[in-house]
């Protein structure tokens, strides 16, 4: 039984109104107090000065090169900015909870900056309870997520937010113990990477 995680978010506010986005209004969405939000999300420092820093260890672990882990920590900044100011739950791409994932795990600079000081707002990731009633949220979630991004950055990148179809057709990431597995890319990917497109 294939089983394919997904993720909502509960924000609870920590100082102060937060920013939230009225869907319905044609008020402006970049307001003074989204601005400043942005500004400090743009600000975090995910790439301190150390031999394995966090945008490192996720290109290592993850297989993908320097640009492509800046690509993902940048698409998270955006999902935690939606989370904020969306006055719905919203749900990650898959490479974006990838991101999440191991932001956690740092979880001085998750809670005690990331959370505490730039959101302001604590992020909680709730992985899914499962069932047909789940799937059936979360892709509706995911779609919501993906209108939101677009109003307030643009189109995002297909490469790290697939369609929603895509995003659900089945898990993209699995743990595998390499010392006992041998992986493989898959012909395509390979051939792509050889000439410099992304898969």
């Amino acid at each position: 039984m294939l089983f394919v995680p997904m993720d909502d978010h509960r924000v609870h506010p920590l100082q102060g109104p937060q920013p939230k986005i009225d869907i319905r209004s044609d008020e402006p969405v970049w307001t003074p107090d989204r601005r400043e939000l942005w500004q400090r999300i743009e600000q975090h420092d995910f790439e301190p000065d150390t031999p394995l820093n966090f945008t490192h260890r996720l290109a290592r672990d993850h297989g993908w090169s320097l640009e492509q882990a800046r690509g993902a920590v940048d698409a998270y900044r955006r999902f935690c900015f939606l989370a904020v100011v969306s006055p719905t739950p919203v749900t990650p791409s898959e490479v974006v909870d990838e991101v999440w994932h191991q932001h956690l795990i740092y979880s001085r600079d998750y809670w005690d900056r990331w959370c505490s000081k730039t959101l302001r707002a604590t992020l909680h990731h709730d992985p899914t309870p499962g069932g047909t009633e789940a799937q059936a949220l979360y892709r509706r979630q995911y779609a919501e997520t993906l209108a939101l991004h677009e109003r307030l950055f643009g189109p995002p990148s297909e490469a790290l937010w697939p369609a929603t179809h895509l995003r659900f057709a089945g898990p993209r990431y699995h743990m595998t113990d390499r010392s006992r597995w041998m992986i493989m890319p898959r012909p395509v990917a390979w051939i792509r990477r050889l000439f410099g497109r992304s898969t």
